[in-house]
Order: C-alpha cells, then sequence, then structure tokens
C-alpha cells in the first residue's frame, strides 16, 4: 500500500492504494462501463440488491471452499465517489466454479471511519478454521486526529497500519472483532505493516501469518504463528530470508507445487515492478529465485498476485491497471480487472502459466485470419505466414479485432537479434501504437504504448524453437500466453474495431496454424 493525497469533499485526505504506488489521481473520470466476459470488473446488475457498485478490482484475495473460488478484492469506486465517501476500498467478492463464469456478490466488509483503525481498508486472507471462516485485513489510517497519540508515552500508541479481523460462517454476513489489532513490534515500521496472508502450514503444524513490512528501511516478510486463530494469540517468529533487496514485499502468498514450496509477492519500485517469485524446500526457507534467474510470469499488468487451488489446479488472481482517462493517453491508474491465470511447476523449480481451461473453451469459432495489407519482405503458403525484416519491417496486417477474441498458432524466430511480435491498433501506413515486441537479445517480451515501455517478463529465448502462443482479448485486456510458460497482460484501449498486425525487425519470424476464434 502507498498513499496519495486526494481532495475529498474539501478536505486534504490520504487514500489507501494496497499494493501498488500511484502517480497522481488529477481530474475526475468520466464514467464508463466498458464490457468485459473473461476479465471481469464489479458492474451492478439491473437487480442488485447486496451492496453492489460499480467500480474496479483492486488487490484480490482468493480462496477455494464449498466447490467454487471465492475472490475477495479491495473494491474500487469511481473517483467521483471517492471524492464524497468517508473512506476507501472496502472489501468485495467474485465467485466462480470455473474462472470464466463469474457472480458479483457485492460489499462483504465495510471500511470504518476516521476516528477506528480501518478508515481505509488493504490487503488481507481468508482462512477456515474449525466452522468459522477469519478474514484477516490491514486497517489503515493516517488522519492526525488518531496519530496525533502516537507517542510511546501515550498508554494506547495508535498506527498507521495494523492487522485486523473479521469472522463469518456463511461469507456473506462478517462480524469485526472488537479489541483486536495486530501492530508492529519493535524494529519495524508502524507506517507500513500490512496484507496479512494466514494459512495453515502443515509442515509445522501450525497457523502461519505472513506480514509485509520493513526494517531499516529494506522491506522483509515477518512470519507470525498460532496454534488456534480463536485465540488472538500469535507469536513472532521472526522475518524470512527472502533473496532480494527491495522497499517491500507486499502481498505476499506461499504454496507448495508437487515437492517445491512457492511464495508469490509483489513490489512496485524496482526496474522490474510487478509480481515475482521465490522457490524453497520448506516453508522456513532461504526463499531463492529459480536456477535460471527469471523470477516473474506475468508483467507489471498482472499484479499483486494471491493465488487459491481447487485441489487439482492451482490458479493466480491479479488485476490490471487501468488508465484515467480511459484510453491510451490517460496516467495509469490502480485498479482494473481481474485476471486470472493458471500456474503449475515448470521442471525443477520454474512456474508455468497459461490460461484457464475454460476460456480456452469459451473460443469455438475458428477463422483464417483476413490479410488487409503487407509491407517489406513477406510470404505466406499453407497457412504459414513467413516475414523477413531486416532495418525495413516486414508486416503483415489484419482485419478489425472486434470483441472478445483470440489470436493463436506457433512461432520461431530464426536469430536471437531484432525484433518480432503484434501491433494494435495499426494504422494504413503500418504503423501501430501499441506493439507487443519479443527482444531475444534482452531476454524478455516487453509492450509498448505509443513508444513508452510498459510492461515486460523476462523470456529466454532460443533460435528455432517453436513456441505455441495464446493471446486472448476482452475488451480493452489483451493477455499473451507463450508456450506455457510466461503470459503478458496488457490494456489496450484503442485495440477493438482496429486492424492488427504481425511484424519483424532484423529477424524473422515464421508463424503457422494462424487462427482468429471467437464465441
Amino acid at each position: 500500500m502507498i498513499f496519495r493525497k486526494i481532495i475529498l469533499t474539501g478536505t486534504l485526505a490520504v487514500a489507501l492504494l494496497a499494493c501498488s504506488k500511484e502517480k497522481g489521481i488529477g481530474q475526475a473520470e468520466p464514467f464508463k462501463e466498458e464490457a468485459f466476459h473473461i476479465f471481469p470488473k464489479p458492474v451492478i446488475s439491473p437487480a442488485a440488491s447486496n451492496g453492489q457498485q460499480t467500480g474496479w478490482v483492486g488487490d484480490v484475495m482468493p480462496y477455494f471452499i464449498n466447490g467454487q473460488f471465492e475472490i475477495f478484492f479491495l473494491h474500487d469506486a469511481p473517483d467521483q465517489v471517492k471524492q464524497s465517501s468517508a473512506g476507501q476500498h472496502p472489501i468485495h467478492k467474485f465467485s466462480s466454479k470455473n474462472l470464466l463464469d463469474f457472480s458479483y456478490d457485492g460489499e462483504v466488509i465495510s471500511y470504518g471511519n476516521k476516528n477506528t483503525q480501518d478508515h481505509l481498508i488493504g490487503t488481507g486472507s481468508m482462512v477456515k478454521a474449525g466452522d468459522l471462516n477469519y478474514f484477516y485485513y490491514t486497517g489503515h489510517n493516517n488522519n492526525s486526529s488518531w496519530l496525533q497519540n502516537n507517542n510511546p508515552g501515550w498508554a494506547d500508541v495508535n498506527s498507521r497500519e495494523a492487522i485486523l479481523y473479521a469472522t463469518s460462517k456463511d461469507m456473506g454476513s462478517w462480524t469485526k472483532k472488537n479489541g483486536f489489532a495486530l501492530k508492529a513490534p519493535d524494529g519495524y515500521s508502524r507506517n507500513d505493516f500490512r496484507d496479512p496472508y494466514v494459512f495453515y502450514n502443515s509442515e509445522f503444524s501450525q497457523y502461519w501469518m505472513l506480514v509485509s513490512t520493513q526494517s531499516a528501511g529494506k522491506g522483509v516478510i515477518l512470519v507470525y504463528t498460532s496454534s488456534d486463530p480463536a485465540t488472538d494469540q500469535w507469536t513472532l517468529k521472526g522475518p524470512l530470508n527472502v533473496e532480494g533487496d527491495y522497499l517491500m514485499l507486499e502481498c505476499a502468498d506461499i504454496f507448495k507445487l508437487e515437492d517445491k514450496y512457492y511464495m508469490l509477492f509483489a513490489e512496485d519500485w524496482s526496474n522490474t515492478p510487478g509480481t515475482h517469485y521465490r522457490v524453497a524446500n520448506s516453508t522456513a526457507g532461504p526463499w531463492l529465485k529459480s536456477a535460471d534467474g527469471n523470477d516473474m510470469f506475468d508483467g507489471y499488468q498482472f499484479y499483486a498476485g494471491r493465488s487459491a487451488s481447487n485441489g487439482t489446479q492451482r490458479f493466480a488472481f491479479g488485476w490490471a491497471h487501468r488508465r484515467n482517462p480511459e484510453n491510451d493517453g490517460g496516467s495509469k491508474t490502480w485498479g482494473g480487472n481481474l485476471i486470472s491465470h493458471q500456474i503449475f511447476k515448470s521442471g525443477a523449480d520454474k512456474l508455468g502459466v497459461k490460461s484457464p481451461d475454460a476460456v480456452g473453451a469459451y473460443f469455438t469459432k475458428s477463422t483464417d485470419p483476413i490479410v488487409s495489407n503487407t509491407s517489406g519482405t513477406v510470404s505466406q503458403a499453407a497457412g504459414v505466414y513467413v516475414l523477413t525484416g531486416s532495418s525495413a519491417k516486414a508486416q503483415y496486417t489484419f482485419g478489425s479485432i472486434n470483441g472478445t477474441t483470440q489470436i493463436k498458432g506457433s512461432l520461431s524466430l530464426v536469430n536471437l537479434t531484432g525484433t518480432a511480435g503484434f501491433g494494435f491498433n495499426t494504422q494504413k501506413d503500418s504503423n501501430s501504437s501499441y506493439f507487443i515486441k519479443f527482444e531475444p537479445a534482452a531476454k524478455r517480451i516487453a509492450a509498448y504504448n505509443n513508444g513508452v515501455e510498459i510492461t515486460r517478463v523476462p523470456f529466454n529465448w532460443e533460435a528455432g524453437k517453436q513456441y505455441a502462443f495464446n493471446l486472448v482479448i476482452d475488451g480493452s485486456v489483451a493477455v499473451l500466453y507463450l508456450n506455457d510458460q510466461v503470459a503478458l497482460s496488457n490494456r489496450v484501449y484503442s485495440m477493438q474495431s482496429k486492424p492488427w498486425s504481425l511484424f519483424a525487425e532484423n529477424n524473422t519470424i515464421t508463424i503457422s496454424s494462424l487462427k482468429v476464434v471467437t464465441h
């Protein structure tokens, strides 16, 4: 959580930005309700009666129970609403059995007021212990009236952030626990103490709570342990040994796949912001990067990833930034659409990623793409497209993208120099405003909006190797999956009803089995 100042009904307030930093709010964005079929956002249904409110998805806190995913998230309201609201980021929820069809269940935990710790709500997690569901979350209050007794000489020292919880037996009605507030211990930041992740650790037969905080200006993940959440007794175990040096390691999550433990965490301050992961042989650590040094399975537009398993498959849930105003020229803004990936162990210590099975099954009508223009050295035969780029770009331009669409096929690069990839909003002069570029020399895939790098994911390319790709487009969100190894989530407002393209520069790319698939 990072904080930005906004004007709330004439009063200077500080707004919670759980698990992210934001560049500033600017003027209130106009209301715009975009339709999505795969990557949802909260939308009021015609028969709404359960606290639904239009807005966007912030940090996601998933849990699988009773045969479905309960996908809690921080709700980010439109700016017009936030400018007159008493607080921000109540916890709302989606539910889904297949991660294609979602039910929006509205608000489940409300924020407090300027005289309570949870004036603003931050990221947390749910755990079931016995017959009771516990939801631990961050309470944030930066009001001077709340912090004025933040002095060790006072009997009850208030913190900017503390860990709170609520309980429920049905996940519909939640009761906040009065009198419980876990605050930072000595030596750790009272201003940055957040994102509790609670789970039963079968390795040590006890409940663990991970908390993101700082010590001496460096981000750390603290571990607390308990025999039973009902006791309200949490014992500090200490910080985990996590490879890397970050300002914060936010929204941490630990899970086991086969013989390895994995940790997800988010950070927004280095030159590679986004959701990272580490691997270990024990939950106690040490938590290290995978052997190849690559520690991301998606880029910056998949933020604050947390995971949940249905017992046979594990999925990671994050969100894709929106822009304000909602066009490609707007400023990147906190909150957006829910993105769901299936993740799995790949090789000795890597995480692989692909789209959920139900998303793939959604696309049933397959057609060949229609070429509308070419430039440079290109050829096509028997469904195989070859683009030989030099200093002059080789390009195929295809018809418009219309609605929810999948573009899939197989690709290979002749060498490890130059670039190739996709262009969106491609104009008659063959220029595009948004590119997803394969950059083998830099060992990555990166995306550029009007020439400015937006997101990137590390990837070790091999010359001549065939890579299956699957590009899922829904409204203004486009997610590229490559060979079940990495994904790259994107926000492209100019994509719909505009041509798209394939290109190569100083490289040769071969595309086979290229199809455009719709529902």
